[in-house]
């Protein structure tokens, strides 16, 4: 039987007829992607400035070839050649870093002006200084995104990208939340390497980095004023061939988680007062006294202080070691820096074991209960000692407090312990002045003089019962006397006076400045509510300037603000500003006569108005560390005078 071939698959037929017809086809037309890139000699278009910073600038670019965003760092048209190689060197150092929390460089190179560029991931959303600040400022949706455990989580990521960093001999050297960068799906970028340094290698570009870096000097004479953040950089960044190596980093890292707990840099005031204090082992304050409002726990407060030692040695070793103990505190665990005793360690227990710890005390309860009800009477009787003890102890630790304050007087006089005691209570130091005067009086029962201060400091106290007692038997019949015997007819000495009774008082002591702001000062103590605390400050103000008769004090509680002005006010303070226990944010002086404001610098404030106010020195600006807004009349300061403030402070004139 013959083999009869099987007739051809029609598909099998059309290719060969395709492949015959295939010379015949242009061959852009069979691939034109491959012609499109072929042709493209352009390979960035669309440029948009992003941002311009003291040495480049940065574009947002489109790649033609790629067919995507980028964003392209130029040096300034007229950057000169100089910072030609610092620029390459700090991409160089950028591209060996493969992390995904370390921006990606693309591409380095010339561009037809004959000028150094290089291309990089297009950053999505913003800095975390941008996030400090609107979290400062209470934006609820920010305080939305970003709760503690979120932040911490950055910082963690952050950490990482340093590591990896420190892990292939790379030193970062300019770690602050402005460098770094957050997206709103968790992306986190560390920025900014143009300070970095090759551990263990001889870098030839490593001078004219630092040199040349306007990050660290204003000017490329090399005679500028520094600017960088002192508060961020480690004190051995400021010494001349200080030794650097990763705890540098770790004392930036440390900076930064200050910042999110505090949501304040490390240290107040100006760069030259920082530069001074950086190497003062109590020259930055624990972020839980800086924000007691905050709540900041008692493990990071101390991880912080530890990032931030002076000391490298005192440091932690490693950015690895930094990290696992905040890992430790997300996790429930105890930090290191702590030194955590035996109850933290079992509270964090219970914490990260609350369902079994809770059966097993509903399980030990049903126990307990029978056998502690035949205790009760035992327990309520130690319960009273317990108390009696405390209170023992308190008092004698106030006694202490005395005695030492007393014994640390050069000359003593009754005269100067009763100065003492009222230094205190202007400072709102209550126990202290009391144990000043309690212990004074130990010493001396009799004395007229400690008897009528310790009579004066009760009636501060609104204890007018024991204020009674005390005036009596130092033989004194005064105004503080009778208003003592008037006011302990109906006032129980544990309560506070009503807020027209503390104006009332306030106006019968016209000519006792001194004795009104101690009174003030503690009833602020002692009195929750803003809007009352105003209506008292008021009737202080008016006091103290007697001819302001025609003016106006409007305070807002919900904004933080105060508009206070009109003629004849002339001042806001005597010894102590008593505008402290408004909480401020804003202060609006503009027509007043006031003429300056160095007794409220201290405050936290954001916005300020001096416009048509006899302000001429603004010297006791500079301490308004968190001013953002300041209002003032034409021609008020010169532009040589407005240069002593911080550069995000806004100058608004108004006529």
């Amino acid at each position: 039987m013959e083999n009869v071939p099987k007739p051809l698959d029609r598909r099998v037929k059309n290719f060969y007829l395709m492949a015959e017809e295939y010379g015949e086809v242009d061959a852009k037309e069979i691939s034109p992607s491959f012609y499109s890139l072929k042709k493209t000699t352009q390979r960035y278009e669309s440029y948009e400035l992003l941002a311009s910073g003291g040495m480049k600038q940065i574009y947002k670019v489109y790649g033609t070839r790629t067919k995507r965003q980028l964003a392209m760092a130029l040096l300034h048209d007229d950057a000169p050649e100089d910072l030609f190689d610092p620029f390459i060197h700090e991409a160089w150092l950028t591209a060996r870093l493969d992390h995904p929390n370390i921006i990606t460089i693309h591409d380095i190179g010339i561009n037809e002006q004959d000028r150094p560029y290089f291309t990089m991931d297009l950053k999505q959303g913003d800095s975390l200084r941008e996030v400090i600040e609107r979290l400062h400022s209470n934006d609820r949706k920010t305080k939305e995104h970003y709760p503690q455990e979120t932040l911490l989580q950055i910082f963690m990521k952050v950490c990482d990208a340093v590591a990896y960093a420190h892990s292939n001999q790379v030193l970062h050297l300019d770690l602050k939340p402005s460098n770094i960068q957050v997206g709103d799906y968790g992306q986190v970028l560390v920025c900014d390497w143009g300070l970095g340094r090759v551990v263990g290698q001889d870098d030839p570009g490593e001078i004219d980095r630092q040199l040349l870096n306007p990050d660290l000097f204003g000017s490329s004479n090399l005679i500028g004023e520094l600017k960088g953040t002192p508060g961020y950089m480690a004190p051995e960044q400021f010494v001349e061939d200080g030794a650097l190596d990763v705890r540098t980093d770790v004392y930036g890292l440390g900076g930064i988680l200050y910042s999110l707990l505090t949501l304040l840099r490390p240290m107040s005031g100006d760069d030259e007062e920082i530069l001074k204090r950086m190497k003062e082992e109590e020259a930055i304050v624990p972020p839980q006294q800086r924000t007691p409002e905050r709540e900041v726990p008692a493990s990071l407060n101390a991880v912080v202080m530890k990032a931030l030692a002076v000391d490298p040695k005192n440091r932690y070793a490693s950015v690895s070691a930094l990290r696992a103990e905040v890992h430790c505190y997300l996790t429930g665990f105890a930090t290191q820096a702590e030194e955590a005793g035996v109850v933290t360690q079992l509270h964090l227990f219970y914490r990260r074991n609350r369902r079994f710890c809770l059966t097993l005390f509903c399980a030990a309860l049903i126990i307990i209960v029978g056998t502690a009800l035949s205790f009760w009477e035992v327990s309520e009787k130690e319960r009273a000692a317990t108390v009696a003890r405390q209170e023992a102890e308190r008092t004698l630790a106030l006694y202490e407090a005395g005695r030492s304050a007393l014994e640390t007087m050069t000359s003593r006089n009754a005269e100067s312990v009763v100065a003492l005691a009222t230094r205190y209570e202007i400072e709102g130091r209550v126990d202290g002045a009391r144990a000043v005067l309690k212990t004074a009086l130990e010493q001396e029962p009799e004395n007229p003089i400690y008897l009528r201060a310790m009579g004066i400091h009760y009636f501060v106290e609104q204890r007018f019962g024991q204020a009674v007692t005390f005036l009596e038997s130092s033989g004194d019949d005064d105004v503080i006397y009778s208003l003592s015997q008037e006011y302990a007819t109906f006032k129980v000495d544990d309560a506070i006076l009503g807020v027209n009774q503390v104006i009332d008082l306030l106006s019968r002591l016209p000519s006792r400045a001194t004795m009104q702001l101690k009174l003030i000062m503690n009833d602020q103590n002692r009195r929750a509510n803003l809007t009352e605390r105003a209506k008292i400050v008021k009737a202080y103000l008016q006091n103290i300037n007697p001819d302001w008769v025609d003016g106006w004090f409007e305070f807002d509680a919900a904004e933080s603000a105060l508009r206070v002005g009109g003629s004849g006010l002339r001042r806001l303070a005597t010894q102590q500003s008593v505008l402290d226990g408004l909480r401020l944010r804003s202060l609006d002086v503009s027509g007043s006569e006031v003429e300056d404001l160095w007794r409220e610098s201290g405050y936290v404030l954001e916005s300020l108005d001096i416009h048509d106010t006899p302000m001429k020195q603004p010297w006791f600006l500079r301490r308004f560390i968190h001013l953002k807004t300041l209002a003032i009349s034409p021609g008020q300061f010169t532009p040589e005078q407005l240069q002593v403030l911080p550069d995000q402070v806004k100058i608004i004139e108004r006529d």
